[in-house]
């Protein structure tokens, strides 16, 4: 069985098939220079959740990850009309320099096993941000990236990275099921309150 160069776990056909086809998705909206670069833990499990898929209809997304896009596209100062189609805003995201990438680029069952995986590609998902996506910013957008942060601030990326209060920025998934107390605001606005004013 091979292994994985997303996630680095061993792997069938279809697992290596799926990472593929997520890839060929994502680099359709890859800005050729990317001002801001952000970084969540890993992508959904299931296929129509996945923020570059193949557009659909208005419902194919579950509400949770539905409500994740429009706030991940959101951040580049995109205002939503109702009848906005995904591709529409995904290409605007694109146009404004804006990317979303994942630390690790295939689903993860549990979160153990996630922070375990996390810990094992930290080197590589910095080594990836500093040879292929060469950002202007970086927002890491999932606390469990937390562990990232001293590898960022050792490289040559340090200057770029934004942080919330020393911190990733929280997830749209964790605000949408129920913020703590005094970090409720949305990743949007936190994203916008960080970022200099020339990004």
């Amino acid at each position: 069985m091979s292994v994985c160069d997303g996630c680095e776990m061993p792997a069938d056909d279809a697992h290596i098939r799926r990472r593929i086809e997520r890839l060929e998705l994502a680099t359709r909206f890859r800005p050729i220079h990317i001002q801001v670069l952000l970084i969540d833990a890993a992508p959904p499990a299931q296929s129509e959740d996945y923020f570059y898929r193949s557009p659909g209809g208005p419902d194919a997304r579950s509400k949770a990850w539905r409500h994740y896009f429009d706030e991940i596209v959101k951040c580049c100062g995109l205002v939503l009309n109702p009848g906005m189609l995904e591709e529409s805003a995904l290409t605007e995201f694109q146009h404004r320099g804006f990317y979303l990438a994942y630390a690790v680029e295939c689903p993860i069952e549990t979160p153990d096993k996630l922070d375990a995986t996390l810990e094992r590609v930290g080197p590589v998902v910095i080594r990836r941000v500093e040879k292929s996506y060469r950002p202007k910013r970086i927002a890491l957008i999932s606390t469990s990236l937390a562990k990232l942060i001293p590898g960022f601030e050792r490289s040559e990326l340090r200057d770029r990275l934004l942080l919330n209060h020393g911190q990733p920025f929280v997830s749209p998934l964790d605000l949408s099921e129920g913020s703590a107390p005094g970090r409720t605001a949305s990743l949007s606005d936190a994203l916008s309150a960080a970022l200099p004013h020339s990004a």
